[in-house]
């Protein structure tokens, strides 16, 4: 009976530390969409595919025929009206465009994307391929930083160009992953997907570049701006600790509470 009760008081302080914990940005992909992403829109991914395996990326047929649908994401471009206005946030000067990229896992990693869109009343698959293996490592990097799972996640995805931001609001403030094409490393200011960046930093980068008229888009368009990242591991690793502090302030409460009704019997 005694371990049965510090078994309840665990499990109460934690159901407390979960309600009092911060909350994490979240976002998703309607129901329908995933709906027919999962069903209608993978099959026609992998007709399109069958026709070149190889070409796609992929070894073999067999290949082809075991992916998966992983995560979704409604992709959202930059709005040069709002970027003018905003300082901290690659969220709020983006906009969403009503598509929605899934990446297609093989054996469980990210292989290629899978794009659809809403089509008099029903839906499109717009683009079949291309190379999702950086989205999913910056996904992977940004799950592990937070320690937290995708599905809690939920990030943003926003496009610009061939270059892919996912951005998430989490413990006050906004911090994003960009999947970086290899040859765009050294434009890029040394920015990748092997760590979280500040997006207030972020868009002072995005900025800097704006005003010296670089086009990413374009070949020896002029260096881009060196831009350091003062966001680490530490600092979300400060997450966590706050969750577990309050998960012991919450089984403190409850076993409290717990040996006060004792001692009233």
């Amino acid at each position: 009976m005694k371990h049965m009760r510090i078994l309840i008081m665990i499990w109460m302080g934690l159901m407390v530390s979960y309600m009092m914990a911060p909350n994490i940005y979240a976002s998703t992909v309607p129901e329908d969409v995933q709906t027919f992403a999962k069903g209608q829109g993978l099959e026609d991914f992998k007709k399109l595919v069958l026709d070149d395996p190889v070409g796609y990326g992929y070894e073999n047929e067999e290949e082809v025929k075991s992916v998966t649908l992983g995560p979704g994401f409604e992709v959202h471009l930059f709005d040069a009206d709002k970027f003018k206005n905003v300082s901290d946030s690659l969220i709020d000067v983006s906009k969403p465009t009503g598509q929605y990229d899934f990446i297609v896992q093989s054996n469980g990693v990210g292989k290629s994307f899978l794009s659809i869109e809403r089509f008099e009343g029903g839906f499109r698959v717009v683009l079949a391929g291309g190379d999702a293996s950086r989205l999913d490592a910056s996904l992977n990097t940004m799950t592990k930083f937070l320690s937290t799972d995708v599905d809690t996640l939920n990030p943003i995805l926003i496009k610009d160009g061939n270059i892919r931001y996912l951005a998430v609001k989490t413990d006050g403030k906004e911090v994003n992953i960009p999947d970086v094409p290899t040859e765009k490393k050294s434009l890029m200011g040394g920015m990748d997907n092997n760590q979280l960046w500040d997006s207030a930093k972020t868009i002072d980068f995005l900025k800097a570049v704006q005003s010296q008229g670089a086009d990413p888009e374009v070949d020896g368009a002029g260096g881009y701006p060196d831009i350091n990242s003062k966001t680490s591991s530490n600092d979300y690793m400060g997450i966590t600790l706050i969750s577990l502090v309050i998960a012991l302030i919450g089984s403190t409460a409850v076993y409290m509470w717990v040996r006060k009704k004792q001692n009233v019997k």
